[in-house]
């Protein structure tokens, strides 16, 4: 049985047999979020320094179990890479995304657990917020475009680009306000869309009435819980909550949007946030463990469990 370096070596070495001439195959190792490292093939067309990724984990589980053999991963993941060219994946303006001109359009904030990125965090520009950091990242779209993918932004494209943090910062808050409002939707009418027949069960003591509880995403609900950055979406989710409101992240896409709780209750949430998270979230999609509460008098969003 091959370990894990030695099956992603000799996979790279047939797929460059395979299909090499078309395509540069490297061995490509990344931290993904919230400290989550992954192996994979880097498929750039010839010249160019830039393309989709192949993770092979998966594949690897598959052949420690005996359920896929070696000679059928390599064909799998030669079919991926077809699959990319087939499907215009790589069709991608590698020059425009050079060009901070062009780029800029395409820039978004992002929100990720602080603690839990260290390491990242070393490698791309980004700030604080709370227990947070912001950071960010670019839409890639094809030709047609449309979005096939995101890049997340690293120091050497800010210095490619002769870009600061902070303008990065205000060109990401600009696009994402461009973008549109935040969508801001009772859970009871988003179930009711996918379920119509859906029952929800009576409030209790504990968990409040359905109608009581908001989803806050981004049109996209891609990466939506950075609409908590923009000072407007907060006030604008006031208008229809109340001054105060409780924040839970339930992922890096969307939060649970709640009235305000007896202060007592706070740490009864935060047990539940750690749960769901621990339980339903994957790791890379996790945002924070805590609680927050936002004061329109105040204007602030902070922790508060």
């Amino acid at each position: 049985m091959l370990s894990f370096e030695e099956f992603a070596e000799n996979v790279v070495k047939e797929i460059r047999v395979k299909v090499g001439g078309a395509f540069q195959i490297k061995e490509h190792k990344v931290i993904k979020n919230n400290s989550v490292k992954r192996a994979g093939i880097a498929v750039m067309k010839n010249e160019e320094d830039i393309g989709p990724c192949v993770y092979l984990d998966e594949f690897y589980r598959e052949y420690e179990s005996d359920g896929m053999r070696f000679g059928e991963i390599v064909d799998e993941v030669c079919r991926l890479i077809l699959k990319h060219e087939d499907d215009d994946a790589l069709d991608f303006d590698i020059s425009g995304f050079k060009r901070w001109e062009i780029v800029r359009e395409n820039v978004y904030p992002k929100l990720i657990n602080a603690e839990q990125n260290k390491e990242l965090l070393e490698e791309i520009p980004h700030r604080a917020f709370m227990d947070l950091a912001v950071v960010y990242y670019a839409v890639a779209r094809d030709s047609a475009r449309e979005d096939i993918g995101t890049i997340l932004i690293y120091n050497g494209h800010m210095e490619m680009w002769g870009q600061e943090e902070e303008n990065l910062y205000q060109t990401a808050m600009m696009n994402m306000r461009a973008d549109g409002e935040a969508d801001l939707a009772i859970i009871e009418t988003i179930v009711k869309r996918i379920v119509p027949d859906f029952i929800f069960p009576a409030a209790s003591d504990n968990v409040p009435g359905n109608t009581n509880m908001y989803i806050l995403t981004n049109r996209s609900k891609r990466f939506g819980v950075a609409e908590i950055l923009d000072k407007r979406t907060l006030r604008m989710i006031a208008d229809k909550v109340g001054d105060r409101f409780i924040v839970l992240p339930s992922s890096l896409h969307e939060t649970i949007v709640l009235p305000p709780k007896d202060e007592t209750e706070y740490e009864w949430l935060a047990k539940m946030v750690r749960e769901v998270n621990d339980t339903q979230v994957d790791v890379e999609e996790r945002l924070s463990y805590h609680v927050y509460m936002y004061n329109r008098d105040e204007e602030t969003l902070q922790i508060v469990a």
